[in-house]
């Protein structure tokens, strides 16, 4: 984690720094090595949070968009679990990044426990994910649009989208450029989105602005591999 409370401050991990988890209370270990960013770990355990990922710069970089107290704020659950978001602004939405792998069971649990959520993930973790993608986008439909194109994607040509499609929310990918890919409607087998400026997102979070929506409508482009899809339903 990024920070820990020092005497009722919160402070950020430094060499020979002492702190308190802000969820549990325990004493944490200020972590500064020259591999991963410097960060709190617990001792003798993972995290009091199960749903806590080891942090990355990845994590970091978008987490420095926003301010310091929007940050790793903790709550609980019914039955009294601690569970930490990873970014919660004073309106209450709620912004996850992810990493690493997450099983569908527990991405949809805490997706309706943090709702009003969305999630940002991180679609260079795979290697073969961004080709894939973008293969998934020629292959699809395009909808222009007076705001910009939307474009439609077979929920099975990306690896990404299937594993993302059912957490029921906005999913933003991020696949190191200046802009996301934001996953914003599913109708059937398919699912429709489009790209957006980072610094935009990072806006609508921050003033508490609704994120683009889409319309349905007829494609532009229709692929051949879209006609024999279409036969087999």
């Amino acid at each position: 984690m990024r920070f820990a409370l020092d005497e009722g401050k919160r402070v950020e991990a430094t060499p020979g720094a002492k702190g308190k988890c802000p969820g549990c209370g325990a004493e944490l270990i200020a972590r500064c090595g020259t591999k991963k960013v410097w960060h709190w770990a617990h001792k003798g355990q993972r995290h009091c949070d199960h749903w806590w990922e080891n942090e990355t710069q990845w994590h970091r970089d978008w987490k420095n968009h926003f301010p310091s107290d929007w940050q790793e704020i903790p709550a609980r659950d019914e039955a009294g679990e601690l569970h930490i978001a990873d970014i919660k602004t004073p309106k209450g939405l709620v912004v996850e990044f992810q990493h690493s792998y997450i099983k569908p069971t527990e991405a949809r649990k805490r997706t309706e426990f943090h709702n009003p959520m969305f999630w940002v993930v991180d679609g260079t973790r795979r290697k073969t994910d961004p080709k894939q993608f973008q293969t998934a986008l020629k292959d699809g439909l395009e909808h222009p649009t007076k705001d910009g194109l939307v474009q439609q994607i077979w929920v099975y040509d990306s690896r990404l989208i299937k594993e993302w499609v059912h957490v029921g929310v906005i999913v933003a990918f991020d696949f190191g450029k200046d802009t996301v890919w934001i996953l914003r409607r599913i109708k059937n087998d398919w699912v429709y989105g489009f790209e957006y400026p980072k610094l935009k997102l990072v806006e609508h979070i921050s003033e508490s602005r609704p994120i683009p929506d889409v319309l349905f409508g007829q494609p532009e482009r229709r692929t051949a591999r879209y006609r024999r899809r279409r036969a087999r339903f």
